[in-house]
C-alpha cells in the first residue's frame, strides 16, 4: 500500500523537477540572447559616440586653426616692420594726393595742415595762417588761417608789400623768414614802428616766404605764438609744409589764369559775353530769392565803324580798350560789366533799382564823354537801362534794355534812356 502511495508522488516530484529544468534553460537562452542584442546596440552606440567625438576634435582643430590664423594676421597688420604697414611717408603721400584733387584752396590748405604734425598743444599755444600774394596789387590776402581770432585775422586780412609795415609784407618782399618778438615793457617807446606792434596776446610773429621753384614768392606761412616758451613746429617738417603749399598756390594760380582766360575778352580785359550772361542768370536767381532789386545797362559807341573807316581797326581797337577802362572805373567793384559783343556793352547792376542805375548809366556816359582820346575825335555812347522784373529772363532783361538804347540813338544818341516795366 505504501509503495502505490510512494510512486505518484516521486512523479510529480520528477516532473516537477523537469519543468524547472526546462524554464531554467528558456531563461538562459533569453539571457544569451538580450546579451547579444545589447553587446550590438552598445557597439553601435559606442561606433556613433567615437565618430562624433572625432567630429567634434576635427571641429575643435578647425576653430584652432582659424584662430591662430587670425591672430597671425593682427601681429602682421599692427608689426611697425610688415610690409602691411602704412608708413609715415605713405601716410603723407595720400595726404599730397588729397591735397592736389582738391580744388577748394582753402580746404587745400586744410589738408597740407596736417603734414606738420600739429600737437594738441600747439594749437592752444599757437594760430597759424597762410596768405596769398596779389601780384598785380602787390597784397597779401588771408587765404587760410586756424587759431586766429576774427579781431586779428581782420588787422592781417590784406597788407600792402612795404617794408616794415608788417611781419608778412617784410617776408614777402625779402624772400626770407621773418621773425618779430614782443618787447618788454620797459623796453618800448612811442616811435616803435608797426612791425613790431604785434596783435594782442601774441608774443612772436615768426613769417615764412612761400616761394616758386625759381625762387618768386607766392605768399607766406605765419605763425602767432602766443607763448614764447612753446617750440615752434620742426624745421623739417615747416620746409615740407612750405614745398607742399607752394605746389597748392601754384597750382591754384595757374587754374586761375585758366579760368579768368575764358572768362575775359582778350581785347578790352573786361569779361566776355558767355561769363557776363552766367552771371546775369546767378544774379536774377539771387534777386528772386532774396527779393533785391537788379538792373542792367546796355551801350555802345556812337558812330564806331566811321572810327575803324577813317582810323584804321587799330585805332578802332584802341578806343574799345579806353571805353572799356573808363567805363569800369565809373562803376562799383562788385558790378559786372562785360563787353557783349562789337562795340556793345553790358553792365550787370545787382541790388540796383531803376532809378539809381540811370545815375551809374549817366555816369559812365560824362566819363568817356568828358575823356580826352589822344588817337582821334571825342567820342560818345548811347545807353538804355532795365530793372528786371518777376515776368523777366535774362533775355528779356537785356531786350528790354537793347530797346531802351535803340531808342537813345533815335533820340540823337550820347544819351541814357530808361525802358518802361513791363505790367
Amino acid at each position: 500500500m505504501a509503495e502505490y502511495l510512494d510512486q505518484p508522488l516521486s512523479m510529480l516530484i520528477g516532473l516537477s523537477v523537469l519543468v524547472l529544468a526546462v524554464a531554467l534553460l528558456a531563461s538562459v537562452v533569453k539571457l544569451r540572447t538580450d546579451i547579444r542584442t545589447l553587446r550590438t546596440t552598445s557597439n553601435q552606440q559606442l561606433k556613433r559616440l567615437n565618430a562624433r567625438v572625432a567630429q567634434l576634435s576635427n571641429e575643435h582643430t578647425e576653430v584652432a586653426s582659424a584662430l591662430d590664423d587670425l591672430r597671425d594676421s593682427a601681429s602682421i597688420a599692427s608689426a611697425p616692420d610688415s610690409s602691411l604697414a602704412v608708413t609715415p611717408a605713405e601716410q603723407e603721400n595720400r595726404i599730397i594726393k588729397s591735397i592736389l584733387n582738391e580744388g577748394d584752396l582753402p580746404k587745400g590748405l586744410e589738408k597740407a595742415f596736417e603734414l606738420l604734425h600739429p600737437s594738441p598743444e600747439s594749437t592752444l599755444w599757437m594760430a597759424f595762417g597762410i596768405s596769398v600774394l596779389d601780384q598785380n596789387t602787390k597784397t597779401l590776402k588771408l587765404a587760410w588761417h586756424q587759431g586766429i581770432k576774427e579781431a586779428v585775422a581782420r588787422q592781417f586780412s590784406e597788407a600792402r608789400l612795404i617794408h616794415g609795415s608788417a611781419p608778412h609784407a617784410t617776408s614777402a618782399l625779402l624772400g626770407e623768414h621773418v621773425v618779430v618778438r614782443r618787447e618788454p615793457a620797459a623796453q618800448k617807446h612811442r616811435d616803435q614802428p608797426p612791425a613790431t606792434r604785434l596783435p594782442e596776446a601774441v608774443q612772436a610773429w615768426h613769417s615764412f616766404p612761400i616761394k616758386k621753384v625759381d625762387g618768386s614768392v607766392l605768399g607766406t606761412f605765419d605763425i602767432l605764438s602766443f607763448n614764447e616758451g612753446f617750440p615752434l613746429p620742426d624745421s623739417n617738417r615747416i620746409a615740407n609744409y612750405l614745398f607742399v603749399t607752394s605746389i597748392i598756390l601754384e597750382r591754384h594760380s595757374y587754374l586761375n589764369g585758366i579760368l579768368s582766360q575764358a572768362r575775359t575778352d582778350k581785347l578790352t580785359g573786361l569779361t566776355n559775353r558767355g561769363f557776363a550772361e552766367e552771371s546775369l542768370v546767378k544774379e536774377i536767381e539771387r534777386s528772386q530769392r532774396y527779393r533785391n532789386p537788379l538792373s542792367v545797362v546796355l551801350f555802345d559807341i556812337d558812330h564806331f565803324k566811321s572810327f575803324n573807316d577813317t582810323y584804321g581797326h587799330d585805332v578802332g581797337d584802341l578806343v574799345l580798350q579806353e571805353v572799356s577802362r573808363l567805363s569800369a572805373g565809373a562803376i562799383r567793384s562788385t558790378d559786372v560789366l562785360g563787353r557783349w559783343g562789337g562795340e556793345e556793352f553790358l553792365v550787370i547792376l545787382s541790388e540796383t533799382t531803376l532809378d539809381s542805375a540811370m545815375v551809374v548809366a549817366e555816369n559812365v556816359r560824362k566819363a568817356v564823354e568828358s575823356a580826352h582820346f589822344e588817337v582821334c575825335r571825342s567820342v560818345t555812347i548811347s545807353l538804355g537801362v532795365a530793372e528786371f522784373t518777376p515776368h523777366d529772363t535774362a533775355q528779356s532783361l537785356v531786350k528790354r534794355a537793347d530797346e531802351a538804347l535803340y531808342k537813345a540813338k533815335k533820340a540823337g544818341r550820347n544819351r541814357v534812356l530808361a525802358q518802361s516795366k513791363v505790367a
